[in-house]
C-alpha cells in the first residue's frame, strides 16, 4: 500500500488523514497516483466521510514529484502516459468536492507542489520544507490545469517566476505570494492547523460546500479533457521525453544534466 489511511472523528463527523508513504522520497508513479485517485473517489462517494487531510510522516519529503527510477525503467512507448498520470491525478483532486487539506511538512517538488495546490487549504512547515514547480527544470511543459490553478492562488506578479524558473520557496515565502495559506513552526502546530480547519468545515452543510467548491473550480472542471489532450500533445513534442530522461538519469547519477 502506498498510503496509510487514518480515520478520524471531528465534531461527530468522520474524515480521513491520508499519509503518503509511496517510497523513501514519497515520489510518484503511475501506480501510486492511480491508487490515490481511487481513494479520493471512494471517499467522495461515501456520504459518511466529510473530508481529507493529505500528510506525510517522512521527515524530509511531503512528495518529491515523479519517481526517477520508475521513469527510467518504463518502456518508452508508455512514458508519455506514465508522466501524464499527474495531470489525471490533479483532475481527480479538482473533482473531489469535499474538504481537502494539504499538510506540507517537507519537500513538495514538482508533483508534490501539484498535489498541494490541488487542495482547498494548504499549510506548510517552517524550516526545511520547500515547494516548487520544477517541471520546467526537467524539460516538461507545465500543464494548463496547473497554471490555471496557480493563477487562482498566487499573486499575479509571481506567476512567471513560479512557472518559468522552477523557483523554490520556504514556507513564509510561499505564504507571502499566496501559494500556501498558513505556516506552522513545528509538526504539532501543523497538525493543529489542519484539524482546526477541517473541524470547522465538517460542520458546514456538505451539499452547500460541494456545490460552491464546484463553482469555484468550474473554469478548470470545464476544461479537464482539453487540458489532458493538450498536455499529452506537449509531452509528445520532439525532445521533451529525451530531455526528461536525461534529467532523471542525472538525478540518479547525482550530476548536472546535459541538455545540449
Amino acid at each position: 500500500m502506498f498510503y496509510r489511511r487514518e480515520e478520524i472523528t471531528l465534531s461527530g463527523k468522520i474524515a480521513e488523514i491520508i499519509h503518503i508513504q509511496t517510497n523513501d522520497q514519497n515520489s510518484l508513479t503511475g501506480a501510486n497516483m492511480r491508487e490515490l485517485s481511487a481513494i479520493l473517489n471512494e471517499i467522495k462517494a461515501d456520504p459518511n466521510k466529510r473530508g481529507v487531510i493529505l500528510a506525510s510522516d517522512n521527515e524530509k519529503f511531503f512528495c518529491n514529484g515523479l519517481d526517477a527510477e520508475n521513469l527510467l525503467s518504463t518502456d518508452r512507448k508508455d512514458l508519455i502516459q506514465e508522466v501524464g498520470g499527474i495531470v489525471k491525478l490533479f483532475a481527480e483532486m479538482i473533482k473531489f468536492n469535499k474538504p481537502l487539506i494539504a499538510e506540507v511538512s517537507g519537500y513538495a517538488m514538482g508533483g508534490g507542489a501539484v498535489i498541494t495546490i490541488g487542495c482547498d487549504f494548504k499549510y506548510m512547515l517552517e524550516g526545511k520544507a520547500r515547494i516548487a514547480f520544477t517541471e520546467i527544470l526537467v524539460g516538461l511543459p507545465l500543464p494548463g490545469s496547473f497554471v490555471d490553478r496557480i493563477k487562482m492562488c498566487v499573486t499575479p506578479k509571481f506567476w512567471s517566476e513560479i512557472c518559468l524558473t522552477g523557483a523554490n520557496y520556504k514556507a513564509k515565502e510561499a505564504k507571502e505570494i499566496g501559494l500556501i495559506d498558513e505556516v506552522a513552526m513545528d509538526r504539532d502546530e501543523l497538525r493543529k492547523l489542519s484539524l482546526k480547519k477541517l473541524d470547522s468545515l465538517v460542520k458546514l452543510p456538505m451539499q452547500a460546500y460541494q456545490s460552491t467548491k464546484d463553482v469555484i473550480n468550474g473554469p478548470i472542471l470545464a476544461k479537464l479533457e482539453q487540458y489532458e489532450k493538450e498536455t499529452l500533445e506537449s509531452f509528445s513534442k520532439p525532445g521533451v521525453i529525451e530531455t526528461l530522461l536525461e534529467a532523471m538519469l542525472a538525478l540518479k547519477e547525482k550530476r548536472r544534466p546535459n541538455f545540449n
